[in-house]
């Protein structure tokens, strides 16, 4: 856990958060297994009847699809009976709407990761595959493979999801806005994967998958066929956007998806996991970082912007196989706990965060 008022140090002295208690779970989190509610109820066998809602989370993706439509449809609508200075008027606003929601979309990913879309795995993955991942150039098995390791390694420097690492400077938004995060993030997926890849043995002919007679590709090829597919995806709205005559709303669509998107994603990232009190001036893939988790509030902003139950961010560290859909039981029993202290402490709401990532970032 983040100590709310631990001073900063200087690089060179930066001291790393202490986990005692790493060896009983995920770094940062208690060891659930032990712990029992005030009614003698234990979190084990609670934790049986928390199964995803299924109904619940495909309304919410649907939700993320038809207000990413309404957005570039509005500019659409009002060039058609206004004209193009009014569209370009609209269109700013709507630039927002649009990385903001394809951000929210971007999210059930991650809850396909964990295999909460459907009950079956395969049909979980190939939804989440043409439903989610579509839009994002990858895959739901590329994104779990990497993914799993973040949750085991959090904070250290075998962890795979790493943006935490980056301080909310101006030049570090700018990079998010432009796309260079993007490209570094996924530079470094692909020299992580060459490393992890197994080595396959010489033989005479490779051995057939337990998968059936067809083998599945390989990581590296469904993830250059993801891509491959989002491309077209992206281009196929444009075109259509431009073909319609609204060439505001391509604009839109174009500056939604490529800068406002990533720049929601690496910002929000940082305030799930950055300390508060971290200066500009460390080097954190020098010095270790240490395991942070929050939880941030329930209202709507807070729910859409932490889509897919990022707004609850510590609940899924502590119990990653606990879908979003069922974090308002979790919470009212771990509030029933020892643990219930601990969670009052983790409560921050993301303006007050960003606020003080931003002053520290200012400040250095």
């Amino acid at each position: 856990m983040e100590k709310p008022h631990q001073p900063a140090t200087p690089e060179g002295n930066f001291t790393p958060l202490q986990d005692n208690r790493s060896d009983q779970g995920n770094p940062g989190s208690p060891h659930l297994p032990s712990i029992t509610d005030f009614d003698g109820v234990r979190w084990i066998d609670y934790r049986k009847t928390l199964t995803p809602r299924y109904g619940i989370i495909w309304r919410d993706i649907g939700a993320c699809y038809l207000l990413l439509a309404t957005g570039v449809t509005a500019v659409a609508l009002v060039q058609r009976s206004l004209g193009g200075s009014a569209a370009t008027a609209v269109a700013v606003p709507v630039v927002l709407w649009t990385g903001y929601w394809l951000h929210a979309l971007f999210l059930f990913g991650h809850e396909a990761a964990h295999a909460h879309l459907a009950p079956r795995r395969r049909a979980n993955d190939r939804l989440a595959d043409w439903l989610v991942w579509l839009f994002f150039g990858s895959t739901t098995a590329n994104y779990r493979h990497t993914h799993m390791t973040h949750h085991s390694r959090l904070g250290s420097h075998r962890d795979t999801e790493t943006t935490y690492q980056l301080c909310l400077s101006v030049a570090n938004l700018l990079k998010g806005m432009s796309g260079l995060r993007v490209l570094e993030v996924l530079l470094r997926k692909a020299r992580l994967a060459h490393r992890t890849a197994p080595r396959r043995k010489s033989s005479k002919r490779p051995s057939a998958r337990r998968h059936g007679p067809g083998r599945r590709p390989s990581r590296a090829v469904a993830g250059a066929l993801a891509s491959l597919r989002s491309v077209v995806l992206h281009a196929g709205i444009l075109t259509l956007l431009v073909a319609g005559g609204s060439l505001p709303a391509a604009l839109a669509w174009s500056l939604g998806a490529g800068a406002i998107f990533p720049l929601c994603a690496m910002t929000r990232t940082i305030v799930e996991h950055r300390r508060l009190d971290a200066p500009c001036s460390v080097d954190f893939t020098v010095v270790e970082h240490g395991p942070v988790n929050r939880l941030f509030g329930s209202d709507p902003l807070s729910r859409s912007f932490g889509a897919a139950g990022f707004n609850k961010h510590l609940l899924h560290h502590w119990d990653p196989a606990i879908s979003y859909t069922r974090f308002g039981e979790m919470e009212r029993f771990l509030a029933r706990t020892p643990l219930a202290t601990e969670i009052e402490a983790s409560r921050i709401g993301y303006g007050a965060a960003l606020k003080r990532l931003l002053w520290e970032a200012w400040r250095g």
